[in-house]
């Protein structure tokens, strides 16, 4: 078999194929039926993106508030209010004893809470950039419908 024939047996079959397909299209009711209803999904399922968004993003600065509370809580517990306070008090004393200033005031902080406040706040901002980004989307969506 000559290679030539292979190509256009599959050329043929290829052009057999896109005329089937040209000559069924569906009516003009029923294309607008099927275009309106893929939009109304894309809308839909954008403002579901909006939604969970905007809920994630109302937990997560809910719980950095907490969080930031019990920062406050715990460093006043753990004496790191005093050891600042030492700072603007006595200057000459912290001169002197910096590396021993510095390490209490490193263990007198409450790294744990500090670390979730901060987790907590890179997902509120996260959550507030997907929540923009699916406003951008919808506007887009609402543009085409109009």
């Amino acid at each position: 078999m000559h290679p030539n024939y292979k190509n256009k047996r599959i050329n043929n079959h290829m052009e057999s194929k896109n005329q089937i397909f040209s000559i069924i299209e569906p009516k003009n009711e029923l294309k607008k039926s099927i275009i309106s209803k893929i939009r109304a999904l894309e809308i839909k399922k954008t403002i579901n993106k909006i939604v969970f968004s905007s809920v994630v993003s109302l937990i997560s600065v809910a719980s950095t508030v907490i969080f930031i509370i019990n920062i406050i809580k715990d460093a006043y517990q753990s004496g790191l209010s005093e050891y600042l306070s030492l700072l603007f008090s006595d200057g000459k004393l912290i001169v002197t004893y910096w590396q021993t200033y510095v390490m209490s005031v490193i263990e007198s902080l409450p790294i744990i809470p500090i670390a979730i406040a901060v987790f907590s706040i890179l997902i509120f901002v996260w959550s507030l950039n997907k929540s923009l980004e699916n406003l951008k989307t919808t506007k887009f969506v609402l543009s085409k419908i109009s």
